[in-house]
């Protein structure tokens, strides 16, 4: 299990880790870990860097007192996550800890510009700077600090499966690397070569706006709605199908509140099942998910008639025509329409992400165009969905 394994359930004895409040209890416990460590390391730095005369080791100071403040953000995040849903927010607050994130990813690219500015005005001005070993020593230990509270952060992390807590291990890391080149700077500085620790700066700076500008974006797109991955989209349909009288499954959709989940999605049945059986396979497919996924699903009831040897015409047919082409996700709900003046297939058509109405259209048209050829005598009605597999 290691150290960190350890140290953990024993924080967390007494609680499961399933349950909401391990998760927050566990960012919390990071967030005022991080508080603790980089408070003394910020009154560290910034007695040796008055003692030195160095804006290199005062800048680092203060890079490191950016993380107090974001890791007074990922306390506020987790525990802002925690609150019940409510009237004005029905899916709780869970969203708040991605804009925790954001704001953390903000910091971290203030901060590089900051550090930018001082490392030009070093180089342009350097000073001399000749600190003592014990001061060098002193700061290099921090580096070790930041480094393994970093890997800790990393570690609680994957526990939870959180942005923010890998975001904050991101922002002890960088002012760990900001410390290490300050130390190379240092000892450069003692040999007279001044300008390294300004060029060491910039170096820092770029790395610290990079890995700001990275945890923003993943954090926006957390906040929009990123796509469930292969893997639970592939978990959803073969446990739905898994259910007796399932017939197949379509639309579906995961929507993702921090830890919490909701899903919905459509399920076809056979259009001879009578209401009371069709409520009861709806049911056994919302407990088998939420046993499985801890989702909180929605279902939504299909009803088709498989035996029709028309429909299964036409599904051979699309899958035989249409099924390969690439702007084609899949086909369902295919129904016939029989009546004296009147005959119509009807069928819903998914298609894949980032097409163009227009490329849309012109697909369609395709469809409509093969079918009249092979299904003489019958209108199309085609059914585009318009959403597609998301959270």
């Amino acid at each position: 299990m290691g150290l960190f394994g350890s140290l953990t359930d024993r924080l967390m004895r007494g609680m499961e880790p399933s349950h909401q409040r391990y998760r927050i209890q566990i960012g919390l416990v990071q967030g005022w870990l991080s508080v603790l460590v980089n408070s003394l390391l910020f009154v560290l730095k910034l007695v040796i860097g008055l003692l030195a005369h160095s804006i290199a080791i005062m800048a680092d100071a203060f890079h490191t007192l950016s993380d107090v403040v974001s890791s007074a953000v990922v306390i506020w995040g987790f525990n802002a996550s925690g609150k019940p849903a409510d009237e004005e927010h029905p899916y709780g607050h869970g969203r708040t800890e991605y804009i925790a994130t954001l704001i953390i990813a903000i910091l971290l690219v203030v901060a590089g510009i900051e550090f930018t500015k001082s490392a030009f005005l070093r180089i342009r001005n350097p000073e001399v700077v000749s600190p003592s070993w014990w001061m060098i020593i002193a700061v290099g230990a921090t580096i070790v600090i930041k480094e393994i509270t970093a890997r800790y952060a990393e570690f609680l992390s994957a526990r939870i499966a959180s942005g923010t807590l890998q975001a904050d291990a991101w922002h002890h890391r960088t002012d760990a690397i900001s410390s290490l080149l300050v130390v190379i700077a240092m000892v450069a500085g003692k040999y007279g070569y001044y300008r390294v620790d300004g060029w060491a700066g910039i170096g820092v700076a770029l790395f610290i706006i990079w890995t700001g500008f990275e945890i923003a974006r993943e954090a926006v797109d957390d906040l929009i709605g990123k796509p469930p991955t292969p893997v639970e989209i592939d978990t959803i349909r073969r446990a739905t199908c898994a259910i007796d009288g399932v017939l197949g499954v379509h639309d579906i959709s995961i929507h993702r509140y921090g830890s919490d989940r909701f899903a919905s999605l459509h399920i076809e049945i056979d259009a001879a099942e009578p209401p009371m059986r069709a409520h009861d396979i709806s049911e056994a497919v919302e407990m088998r998910l939420t046993d499985i996924l801890g989702v909180a699903p929605t279902v939504h009831v299909d009803p088709i008639i498989p035996s029709n040897p028309k429909i299964q015409a036409v599904k051979q047919f699309l899958n035989r025509h249409w099924k390969s082409d690439p702007r084609v996700k899949g086909f369902h709900d295919i129904r016939i329409v029989d009546h004296k003046h009147n005959h119509v297939i009807l069928f819903g058509l998914t298609v894949a992400p980032g097409l163009t109405p227009g490329e849309i259209a012109g697909c369609c048209r395709e469809i409509e165009a093969s079918m009249k050829e092979e299904f003489d005598g019958y209108d199309l009605d085609i059914k585009v969905s318009s959403k597609h597999e998301y959270s």
